[in-house]
């Protein structure tokens, strides 16, 4: 692992190389197993996490040689192309990036979690965004019942942009910023939505709205 200036929690972050990966899976997978909604993380395959190790975008906040916290920027192009092509359809063109990057893989060790550990990774996260792909846009796709990670999302500048629904089973909402920049909704009007009311979230986006705030049950929308 190669240490950046980074800390998360008090701890040094790192960034992962080629050689972490055995590391970095099996912190993923043990941090996944424990959750209580197991199905808010969704796993990366081998593929997908050699690939993002590889592109240099995997941060690891580290206390001694172990992995407590974990964050990543997946660059991929043709994967940061279809999140922006569905923001800029859902919100019919008010938000239209070329490229909005995949932020993912935010997990703490429950032991180390109530540090700032989370928003402290994100900052990381979003100034290696800022590095690596000034230009674009950043996304973190979260299901939409996971609250707090929208909620980490949401305090550092991204706003709920666009929803992706995968037969009901599943409901995301994607969560956007400019890599270099938060959005800010300036609009006075609002609509609250609940979490998997999926055609009142598409009628909002679609009406110049995005998601700016987490309330019991659902999400407030504001006009951008």
């Amino acid at each position: 692992m190669i240490k950046t200036q980074f800390t998360a929690g008090g701890f040094p972050v790192y960034k992962a190389e080629d050689g972490d990966y055995s590391a970095v899976s099996a912190f993923l997978n043990t941090c996944r197993n424990k959750l209580d909604r197991i199905e808010f993380f969704y796993p990366y395959t081998p593929e997908e996490l050699k690939s993002v190790i590889s592109g240099g975008g995997f941060l690891c906040a580290v206390d001694g040689k172990r992995i407590v916290g974990a964050f990543a920027l997946d660059t991929d192009k043709s994967y940061g192309k279809m999140l922006a092509d569905n923001v800029k359809e859902c919100t019919r063109g008010t938000l239209a990036p070329k490229y909005a990057f995949e932020t993912s893989g935010l997990m703490v060790d429950e032991n180390y979690r109530r540090r700032g550990m989370a928003g402290d990774l994100a900052d990381a996260v979003i100034a290696l965004g800022a590095r690596l792909v000034p230009d674009d846009f950043l996304c973190g796709v979260v299901q939409l019942e996971n609250v707090a990670s929208m909620s980490t999302f949401l305090s550092k500048g991204f706003v709920l942009a666009g929803v992706y629904s995968m037969g009901g089973e599943y409901d995301f909402g994607y969560f956007v910023r400019p890599s270099r920049s938060p959005l800010t909704a300036r609009g006075t009007a609002e609509r609250e939505v609940p979490f998997r009311a999926m055609s009142e979230h598409k009628n909002a986006l679609a009406s110049g709205f995005v998601g700016v705030k987490i309330i019991d049950g659902g999400i407030i929308y504001r006009q951008l």
